[in-house]
């Protein structure tokens, strides 16, 4: 005897339905039915679908929102928090498809307007259980068709080095990019060393034959755009590196000679001692400078030439006679010759004045010392001499 069970475990509404089991041997075959339901079965309510939602500007289009759970949820749709009914606007509608365990809904806009935009809400509510409740909400956005427009730009590559070509594409709606190579545009896909990705050709393992002219187009149903560069083999990096870490070393050794330097410099300002100021001086010493100068200029007042002139009827002159004191206590008086003044009268030897005056010099020269110069002026008459 067999045991032909059949044994089920978390039934689905699915799963509910007739069952037939066949028995059979050599002799003979039966058969029986079996009737399968699922009762007092719930399954809370959840929402699939997109949270946002792109409207071309005087375009159609269809919002969908698939609602799940048992029994089947109901649906309701809302833009910015009111309710979305027959009334609410002629351009919109609601259609809904029943399945087993969930529901679709979907929600179409004819002739999208700037106003249609904002935030669309789709809520589920359970039939049996109201408190199964949830919602999508969705932003829908509503942009002007947009002729593309693309950019690419030259680049250089190391040899097996990964690179990203990536170019700039713009328009509305989005346009799909497409790669080629060569002038023969010949089309690049994702294969082998090649990716292709929304806007972006990926290399791996760069080689020589990777260089030359590439294609790059954008198209959307407003139109198409093209671009296009060239990839080109780039200086060795080994080659930038070195070049690159000489220049930081000699950076690094001038700031190290500029610091060098200041320092050098901050410890001379630290030794440096300035002069002293010289003392003052005492009111003795101030006398005795001002004594010192006194002397001095009376000697160079007798080292002057003294000059006496007189004047007759016929004019007068000047005599000038030089005296050197060779020894203290010695004066001579040098003799002016007859020949320069022959008129003038003669002095006698014994004269008294003379002797007084001598004299006189004898004691002012003693008071000096030798060598001292000194300048006497005479006054002589001048004698008029009758023609001959």
């Amino acid at each position: 005897e067999m045991d032909g069970s059949l044994i089920m475990s978390g039934l689905e509404m699915s799963e509910a339905g007739m069952y037939q089991c066949f028995c059979y041997n050599t002799i003979e075959i039966t058969q029986t039915y079996m009737a399968v339901s699922v009762k007092n079965m719930t399954i809370p309510v959840s929402i699939d679908g997109n949270d946002k939602a792109e409207g071309v500007y005087n375009e159609n289009i269809i919002v969908p929102c698939q609602a799940n759970g048992y029994p089947l949820p109901v649906v309701t749709w809302y833009k910015d928090n009111e309710e979305i009914t027959a009334l609410y606007d002629l351009r919109y509608s609601i259609s809904q498809e029943n399945f087993k365990d969930h529901v679709i809904s979907r929600l179409r806009v004819i002739s999208v307007k700037d106003s249609d935009a904002g935030v669309l809400t789709c809520r589920a509510v359970n039939q049996k259980v109201t408190t199964f409740v949830a919602e999508l909400q969705i932003e829908f956005i509503v942009g002007h068709e947009i002729a593309p427009s693309i950019s690419l730009s030259d680049i250089s590559i190391q040899v097996d080095a990964s690179i990203v070509f990536a170019a700039v594409a713009y328009g509305y709606p989005t346009p799909s990019v497409s790669w080629f190579k060569g002038a023969d545009k010949v089309p690049i896909t994702t294969g082998g060393r090649y990716t292709v990705a929304a806007s972006s050709l990926l290399i791996d393992g760069a080689q020589s034959s990777d260089t030359g002219l590439y294609i790059v187009r954008a198209e959307n149903r407003v139109g198409e755009a093209y671009a296009n560069a060239t990839i080109s083999l780039g200086v060795d990096s080994a080659m930038i590196y070195g070049t690159t870490s000489g220049a930081v070393g000699l950076l690094l050794i001038i700031a190290v000679l500029i610091l060098l330097y200041v320092l050098m410099k901050q410890k001379q300002k630290k030794n440096y001692v300035p002069p002293k100021a010289a003392p003052t001086p005492t009111e003795k010493e101030i006398e005795r400078r001002k004594c010192a100068f006194t002397e001095d200029d009376e000697k160079k007042s007798l080292k002057s030439e003294s000059k006496e002139q007189f004047d007759d009827e016929n004019g007068g002159f000047e005599v000038t006679d030089v005296i050197e004191m060779e020894k203290p206590g010695a004066i001579f008086e040098a003799p002016i010759p007859p020949t320069l003044y022959p008129n003038m009268p003669s002095q006698p030897d014994g004269d008294s004045s003379s002797s007084s005056s001598s004299e006189s010099e004898e004691s002012d020269s003693s008071s000096y010392g030798s060598n001292t110069k000194i300048v006497k002026t005479k006054k002589v008459k001048k004698s008029k001499v009758a023609p001959s």
